[in-house]
């Protein structure tokens, strides 16, 4: 069923053509939550009963079939409506694959994701690169969305206290996702509905809010993907304060060398909060991996270079 009273739908059809692939769901992590942790993921609410018709259009030329852009209204007070970009995995639409069910991957900056971005980097491809690891079998077919930034109020939605309400705030993003996309991406495509199977990713102020955001709400993610975090929020001392218990969580952390700054990329911080988990129970190369670009620099062509041993691992 299409869940829309409260999402407002005008949907991007995009392209066709997919080669077939068999259905790897990401290993179940809920067996290892502790306590309120290992609890069933919160109760999201009744779907929408009404149901907008969408209207095709194409975000990606090229891409007919597997790239599907849907402008959502939000029903959150001081958060923007945005686009939101769904791409399926190769062998979605095949007859064989009518039944199967898949992770879901919901990246920020949404704008930056795919070919293009701001900044003259070409983005982060991120469409290619998924294709590309899941048919040569190195990664787990999957759904990625990419949500759209709100512009000049990133900074507001993406580190937890820059904002006010009612204004736009991360608290209130993080809603946005829990309450109107993520139930939005249930509802209209086939994902394996459950807070193991959904991992959440970015760069910079990206990667703070999806470690903060799978740190405080583990009933809805329990994957994490943080890329060149940008720590303008004391994550680490939030760790440091509510562990134990160890939540079920499968983390990414990277950062490069330098910075745009004349900084080390915020690798000596992303050091230090890896030493911090591994200290309270991860293990690194199997719920924790940590990367260290060489002479990688704060922007979208490094990412996208490590973009490929990320998702392996976050959706293994």
């Amino acid at each position: 069923m299409i869940h829309t009273s409260w999402l407002r739908c005008a949907a991007v059809l995009a392209l066709a053509g997919c080669a077939s692939t068999s259905v790897t769901p990401m290993a179940d992590l809920s067996v290892s939550a502790p306590g309120d942790l290992a609890a069933a993921p919160p109760d999201l609410g009744p779907p929408p009963p009404d149901l907008v018709p969408p209207t095709p259009t194409t975000p990606l030329l090229g891409w007919e079939g597997k790239l599907f852009a849907w402008a959502l209204t939000s029903p959150i007070a001081g958060i923007a409506s945005r686009t939101v970009t769904v791409l399926v995995p190769p062998g979605y639409d095949d007859a064989a694959n009518a039944a199967r069910r898949y992770p879901v991957l919901y990246m920020h900056d949404g704008q930056n994701c795919l070919a293009h971005d701001p900044f003259g980097h070409g983005g982060w491809q991120a469409h290619t690169t998924a294709y590309d690891l899941i048919n040569a079998g190195k990664m787990a077919p999957t759904i990625l969305v990419f949500v759209d930034n709100d512009g000049g109020n990133r900074a507001a939605e993406y580190v937890p206290g820059r904002g006010v309400a009612p204004g736009p705030t991360a608290e209130g993003y993080l809603d946005f996702l829990e309450r109107a996309v993520v139930p939005f991406v249930d509802g209209h495509y086939r994902t394996l509905a459950e807070p193991a199977q959904r991992a959440i990713g970015g760069s910079s102020y990206g990667g703070l809010i999806s470690l903060y955001g799978a740190w405080t709400r583990p009933g809805v993610w329990r994957r994490v993907m943080a890329m060149s975090t940008a720590f303008a929020y004391d994550l680490t001392a939030q760790v440091n304060r509510e562990a134990p218990p160890k939540r079920p969580l499968r983390i990414y952390l990277d950062s490069g060398t330098r910075d745009y700054g004349g900084g080390d990329d915020d690798m000596a911080l992303t050091i230090a909060l890896r030493d911090l988990l591994v200290q309270e129970g991860w293990v690194l190369g199997d719920d924790l991996m940590h990367v260290v670009g060489q002479g990688d620099t704060h922007d979208e062509s490094y990412w996208r270079v490590r973009l490929p041993a990320a998702l392996p691992f976050v959706l293994r």
